[in-house]
């Protein structure tokens, strides 16, 4: 645990601590790899002289990037993650403004990757849905109202294993998330997915002892044996949960692609501006990019030609 002068006089923790704990993890694996990359490979992050850096350094790091085959985002999260530490040495003193100014003008690798993940069509939650209700354990119920929620909402898994009961209407059928930069932010999901969330709940206060409170939030963690514990569950369950029930119907799942089913459903059926709304992005190109229509399009046009 760090102090608060441990912070005032390391760029690196007053970096971290300005962003959200999901993001903390991140930036800290993608520092630790640059870090070593770097030459520094026997310090701990924490102890790196991050201001004596300058823009050689930053342009060998991107090189190495690029060698390594690491796609264009990816050497763009080093080199930001690196303009944010030198951004925070420079308000502590240790740089002067020119040589900050240096390391900004390094730019990583440009270009594009082909976006991950995939669409998940309709009739394939439909299987979803089936696999899960032909599970007799109570992780079939519980995996049911999971899909239900990032499907039906479009919420991130971060966002679903943070959400407490309190935070539930059943009258408005709202959900309120805690977002990207901890924002709060109000869900909205259709009947049939409360439904599944109902049937969790029903089956989760049955199993209570006698006299004893429900729990605080929605989704627990069940060991096996089928027991259900009095702990939430994790992001990682939640990823695991995904992949399980996508090899069940032979389709490899990552919990994000529910939310790019859920965007790409909205923009079809309604348009980009809603979409962009129901998502929470700040940037409607943000949600343009989630948009899988060209994909299916391009698939149909093709199956149509004949030889």
């Amino acid at each position: 645990m760090y102090t608060v002068t441990d912070l005032l006089h390391n760029p690196l923790l007053q970096y971290l601590a300005r962003l959200a704990p999901s993001s903390q993890q991140t930036m800290r694996y993608v520092l630790q790899d640059a870090a070593d990359r770097l030459g520094f490979d026997d310090h701990a992050i924490t102890d790196v002289p991050w201001h004596h850096l300058q823009p050689g350094h930053l342009i060998g790091l991107v090189a190495a990037l690029r060698s390594d085959g690491y796609a264009p985002n990816s050497s763009s999260l080093y080199v930001n993650a690196i303009r944010g530490v030198m951004n925070e040495a420079w308000r502590q003193g240790l740089i002067d403004h020119e040589q900050l100014l240096r390391i900004r003008e390094i730019k990583a690798d440009s270009g594009t990757r082909l976006p991950p993940g995939r669409n998940l069509r309709r009739s394939l939650i439909c299987e979803l849905m089936e696999v899960c209700a032909a599970d007799p354990r109570p992780q079939g119920v519980r995996d049911a109202a999971i899909i239900a929620l990032l499907y039906g909402t479009g919420m991130r898994k971060s966002e679903s294993v943070d959400i407490d009961l309190s935070h539930v209407s059943f009258v408005e059928r709202s959900l309120q998330v805690r977002g990207k930069g901890n924002r709060q932010l109000l869900k909205y999901a259709p009947p049939w997915a409360f439904e599944k969330l109902q049937a969790w709940l029903d089956l989760r206060r049955d199993q209570l002892p006698v006299g004893e409170a429900d729990d605080e939030f929605l989704f627990n963690r069940i060991r096996r044996g089928n027991h259900i514990t009095r702990a939430r569950i994790t992001k990682h369950a939640i990823y695991y949960i995904a992949r399980q029930r996508g090899t069940q119907v032979g389709v490899k799942i990552m919990p994000h692609d529910f939310r790019r089913a859920f965007i790409t459903r909205v923009i079809e059926e309604h348009d980009l501006s809603i979409a962009q709304k129901l998502a929470h992005h700040a940037n409607i190109q943000t949600t343009a990019s989630y948009d899988r229509r060209d994909d299916n399009e391009r698939r149909r046009a093709v199956e149509r030609f004949d030889y």
